[in-house]
């Protein structure tokens, strides 16, 4: 009996190691990139490929001169195995917090760029410092990543929808202020009605319609838009360079409004707050590691109150 069970318990691990050997080769695109990765000889990699083809009796990859393929046999188990071995490494993760007394496991967290860096970031030494078996992985992106497939244990400061099942916990409201330097204004002239934004520039994010302006009144103006980033601190550089005006969440520029670096433009068309939330699977409730991370990650950014500077009428 005891043989059998070190036999089964032989197998089961040679089935994981192709599984992580088949992920690393989808990850690379080919048998040597795998190889490189997992530190083996591309031999190695194309014998356990072909070992899990023959154990599964299908065909995963298509093998070209140029390059592999996957086969709809190939996505189906690729995604078979990342849940696998997802299911496993937190499992483990959970059975070593319980018998050491304190969380563990790799945290994968995507988090937006702006609000990580100036409230997250800084924070994160007495995070890590008090729970050392936690190691984090953290994807700066003003994206909304697809959390099963890539592997994510939390969405942070995300102001947009997430997909159904996923759990949501708000760390404040925000709203968009339309946001423009002093010397601009002065050139350009202050908009006072919608009709006079059409004269205007507007600096955009690359994930955002081009040249749109969304009013409260549910109006989408057309702007001329020549310069369009893909990432929040270089939009307000430029604003602040007075190249146009952007849209900008007030958490941003709250204290630059403050001190009049930005005035804040006809404030009576801004549309209605909304919340800036983290976001995580229902099945990470009982991962300690990722619930530690979501309190300190709650403590660590609460938003300043929408309240915090008073609209700017656009006197100058």
């Amino acid at each position: 009996m005891e043989a059998f069970i070190n036999v089964e318990l032989r197998l089961m691990r040679a089935r994981l190691d192709h599984m992580r050997t088949f992920l690393a080769v989808c990850d690379g695109g080919s048998i040597a990139a795998a190889g490189r990765a997992l530190s083996v000889s591309a031999a190695a990699v194309s014998k356990q490929i072909s070992a899990l083809e023959r154990s599964l009796e299908t065909t995963l990859l298509e093998r070209t001169t140029r390059r592999l393929v996957l086969t709809p046999a190939g996505v189906l188990f690729r995604d078979h195995a990342i849940r696998t071995l997802r299911l496993l490494e937190t499992s483990e993760s959970e059975y070593l917090s319980r018998i050491r007394g304190e969380p563990s496991g790799v945290l994968r967290v995507v988090a937006a760029r702006w609000l990580a860096e100036y409230a997250l970031v800084p924070k994160l030494g007495a995070f890590l410092g008090r729970y050392p078996g936690i190691d984090l992985e953290l994807e700066l992106a003003e994206r909304f990543p697809d959390m099963e497939q890539e592997n994510v244990d939390l969405i942070f400061g995300m102001s947009m929808t997430g997909s159904n099942g996923l759990v949501r916990r708000s760390l404040g409201r925000t709203a968009y202020w339309l946001c423009a330097a002093p010397d601009y204004l002065e050139r350009h002239g202050v908009p006072r009605t919608p009709d006079q934004l059409g004269d205007h520039r507007l600096i955009t994010h690359l994930t955002r319609p081009q040249q749109q302006s969304f009013l409260r009144d549910g109006r989408r103006l057309m702007m001329r838009s020549p310069l369009r980033l893909n990432d929040t601190g270089a939009i307000i550089s430029a604003v602040r360079q007075g190249l146009g005006l952007a849209w900008l969440h007030h958490y941003m520029v709250c204290d630059q409004i403050e001190t009049g670096r930005l005035c804040r433009v006809m404030p009576e068309w801004e549309r209605p707050p909304m919340t800036v939330d983290l976001f995580y699977r229902s099945s990470g409730r009982g991962l300690p590691a990722l619930r530690h991370f979501i309190d300190f990650a709650v403590d660590a950014c609460r938003l300043p109150p929408l309240s915090t500077a008073p609209a700017d009428d656009g006197t100058l």
